[in-house]
């Protein structure tokens, strides 16, 4: 949810502050006319990522962190934005709650934006100081819980718009009906989260003739032993299993049911997967598939044409990973963003706010194209299914589409 217009009181006192020489933020208008303030002087536009570097998701999360620098980098080797490079704060959060919180700490008042902050837990972490600070920032957590915070935005349709609609798919391709039943299982954390996650599929069960959810075993992050989850599953008698897991836990989850003799359909959200499970899973994903908001590296759309020249040119080293495209994404909408406040010629944190008001983002084909709103609504109900070669990349098998049960949820809770 996007800062809301400031009080009338409010806005005559900072008037008032402003006629006598001064100003109630600090900010200033810099030679070539732009209003500016922290984290942007004549030269720099400063930005924070707080992402997992050395924690549990380190490796799809320095992914995503690959695909924003060098969609910056792109920006800057074009001359950057008002004439302005843009300097990436690299903060490593280890996905600890904790930690995140003395990492925006360290760099909160030096930056103007924060692109791309990793981990519901880490967000809920400094929701409070984000709001209190002003300070503009894009989730990379797909959670519907993030658009209740003020100052936050998702520029993606969220996770539970995912699983909605590849549980639609399922139902679709079994031919689901009052006479011909589904059983659906879904795995999720054992938190608020993911109770949101398994509810948001348990609402569209309802909405769909012949389908019920026999089995909502949870985790723990600190889990990695699965026999117990894989266990209720098999016995539950589910033949689709939809998963609300980070990828952390999918290599446990699927490898473990193999070992019991059970392979149901998997059907993932955006988050649970990552190439670099193709090899331990090997053999196993025959059946797997990714309900994703987002496209992938083999789409031959002009966006990722662009991020793989990107990526050749600037980190020509690092092996292709889907979550480079959601960094990529992250990437695309801040440089948006900062175009437009710097069209209206206020790059302090209070005109970027205004910048993300209402701000269509073309994503060049990567996904289509999105309106931000006012931050506190799901930007886009489509996504598509795909599988998993055996590099672990994404092969799309499905166009884009919305369903009526994704839509019919949104409503209900009030997006």
């Amino acid at each position: 949810m996007l800062r809301k217009a400031a009080p009338a009181l409010a806005i005559a006192t900072m008037l008032t502050l402003t006629a006598c020489g001064g100003s109630a933020s600090g900010d200033s208008a810099s030679a070539d006319g732009v209003k500016t303030g922290k984290g942007v002087s004549d030269s720099e536009i400063n930005l924070a990522i707080l992402t997992d570097y050395s924690g549990p998701l380190a490796q799809p999360a320095t992914s995503g962190s690959i695909g924003l620098e060098i969609k910056l980098d792109q920006v800057n080797a074009a001359g950057g934005i008002c004439g302005r490079q843009l300097v990436l704060h690299k903060m490593d959060t280890k996905y600890d709650p904790q930690v995140t919180t003395q990492q925006y700490r360290a760099i909160a008042n030096k930056v103007v934006m924060i692109p791309q902050l990793i981990g519901t837990s880490s967000l809920m972490a400094v929701k409070d100081s984000i709001a209190k600070d002003d300070l503009p920032t894009f989730s990379a957590s797909l959670n519907t819980a993030a658009l209740k915070l003020e100052d936050v935005a998702i520029y993606t349709p969220p996770f539970e718009v995912e699983l909605i609609n590849g549980l639609v798919w399922a139902a679709q391709k079994a031919g689901a009906s009052a006479t011909n039943p589904l059983k659906v299982a879904v795995v999720a954390p054992a938190d608020e989260y993911g109770t949101g996650y398994a509810d948001s599929v348990k609402f569209a069960a309802e909405q769909i003739p012949g389908v019920e959810v026999v089995a909502s075993p949870t985790y723990s992050p600190a889990d990695n032993d699965f026999t117990a989850q894989a266990t209720e599953l098999k016995n539950s008698g589910a033949t689709v299993v939809i998963l609300a897991n980070t990828m952390a836990q999918t290599a446990g989850l699927v490898g473990q049911s193999a070992q019991l003799g059970y392979s149901p359909q998997w059907i993932g959200y955006s988050g649970a997967w990552n190439a670099a499970l193709a090899k331990p899973l090997a053999g196993l994903t025959d059946n797997f598939y990714v309900s994703a908001s987002y496209g992938a590296l083999n789409d031959d759309v002009q966006g990722i044409k662009d991020m793989n020249a990107a990526l050749a040119q600037y980190a020509p080293n690092e092996k292709p990973s889907n979550f480079q495209v959601a960094g990529w994404l992250s990437g695309t909408a801040t440089a948006a963003v900062l175009e437009k406040a710097c069209e209206n010629k206020d790059l302090t944190r209070e005109g970027v706010l205004a910048a993300m008001q209402d701000l269509d983002i073309d994503f060049g084909g990567i996904l289509p194209t999105v309106n931000l709103g006012t931050g506190d609504s799901i930007v886009s109900y489509q996504s598509r299914m795909n599988t998993v070669n055996a590099e672990g990349l994404l092969i799309p098998t499905t166009d884009w589409a919305e369903t009526d049960q994704a839509r019919a949820w949104g409503e209900a809770n009030g997006f």
